[in-house]
């Protein structure tokens, strides 16, 4: 029996098969580049009415507001509260997605005049690991304000046992605007991390080492303020003489990096520290370049709380944001994608068009000289 062979394309047959071609491979190009996009690059400024705002976890009854900015900051930014209430114990907004390499973490947070210093830890920034079997367990890297200090803890396990590294970052400032920038290589089983802190451009801490539990999902971002002392369980004795805690965050980004990149920061004042479990000299971060705030009318980004849950814990409206929160980025990149191949597709069928009007007009005259 003969083999088919192949029909050679028309000269008009070519666009459609240019066509079919670039719309293929543009919307595959698309769909794939869709996760890395949405995963590890993103900033939330506050300025926009119409910026989608990351996922709150309110346990109890706190708000994320966004308004205008204190102390003199110019645009918008987001109100963190937490009622001493006997129920509530955190207000956080969540971003999820990232993956297990480096990252330069940064954001503005400031401590309003009235803030009462208390001996138990408010935690304003944390990275957690969410564990395989959903439990409880504590943060692998957390920012909070202890009395009149920051600090920074740091968690990993050694024999079935969690370790902790506690790094002073120097003094509190009230009424103050803080611009930090956490450059973090997540350790693995067989690799250690890395932590460099800074604060307003200076280096005021370090940590080289393992960073996390090894198991589990990639740490994951939370920014806002948690008091773990005010849990519910914990009983009434922590709150008793405690205000609400009320703090300012802004101007949030995070981007993918390459671990190791150069040092351009000035030297830490008094008060910084690193901790090592090497003991290796600690990299110095590059400081990040705070966004302009422009004016805008208040943004609505009310949240009022959910159901108690430990803070390793995942809410059913956690593990939809999880997916959800990439989406924008997904839909823009393979919208892009999908767009070039519709222009290439009207220029194709353009070009379609003008062979098909050149042909029939050829025709027309060879019937004519006939």
């Amino acid at each position: 029996m003969p083999m088919p062979h192949a029909v050679p394309l028309s000269p008009a047959g070519r666009p459609v098969r240019l066509l079919a071609a670039c719309t293929g491979a543009l919307l595959v190009a698309g769909l794939a580049a869709a996760p890395a996009a949405a995963a590890d690059s993103v900033a939330y400024d506050f300025e926009s009415p119409s910026q989608k705002l990351p996922f709150m976890a309110i346990n109890g009854f706190g708000r994320v507001l966004v308004g205008p900015a204190p102390g003199g900051r110019s645009g918008q930014a987001a109100r963190v509260n937490i009622p001493n209430d006997g129920r509530s114990f955190k207000s956080e907004l969540v971003i999820k997605g990232l993956d297990a390499g480096s990252h330069r973490f940064s954001f503005a947070n400031y401590l309003p005049g009235d803030w009462q210093e208390r001996d138990l830890d408010t935690i304003v920034a944390q990275w957690f690991s969410t564990q395989d079997d959903g439990g409880g367990i504590k943060p692998v890297v957390a920012l909070s304000v202890h009395g009149a200090n920051w600090q920074l803890k740091v968690h990993w396990m050694r024999g079935g046992e969690i370790q902790e590294a506690v790094i002073p970052l120097g003094a509190a400032r009230l009424g103050h605007w803080n611009r930090w920038t956490f450059d973090i290589a997540w350790s693995s089983a067989g690799k250690p991390g890395s932590i460099s802190v800074a604060r307003d451009g200076a280096t005021v801490g370090s940590h080289q080492g393992a960073n996390n539990y090894h198991r589990g999902e990639p740490p994951h971002f939370r920014i806002g303020a948690y008091r773990p002392n005010w849990r519910p369980e914990k009983g009434p004795s922590k709150r008793v003489g405690a205000s609400e805690a009320v703090l300012f965050i802004d101007d949030i980004a995070i981007t993918s990096t390459t671990a190791g990149s150069p040092a351009d920061v000035r030297t830490a004042p008094p008060g910084g520290a690193s901790a090592s479990e090497s003991g290796a000299p600690s990299p110095s971060p590059t400081p990040t370049v705070s966004p302009s705030a422009a004016s805008s009318s208040p943004q609505a980004g009310v949240a009022l709380g959910g159901g108690d849950t430990s803070p390793g814990s995942t809410t059913r409206a956690e593990r939809t944001d999880e997916t959800a929160h990439g989406s924008t980025s997904r839909i823009g990149v393979v919208g892009g994608a999908v767009g070039a191949a519709a222009v290439l597709a009207g220029g194709a069928f353009v070009l379609l068009r003008r062979r098909n009007a050149t042909g029939s007009t050829g025709s027309s005259h060879r019937r004519a000289r006939t």
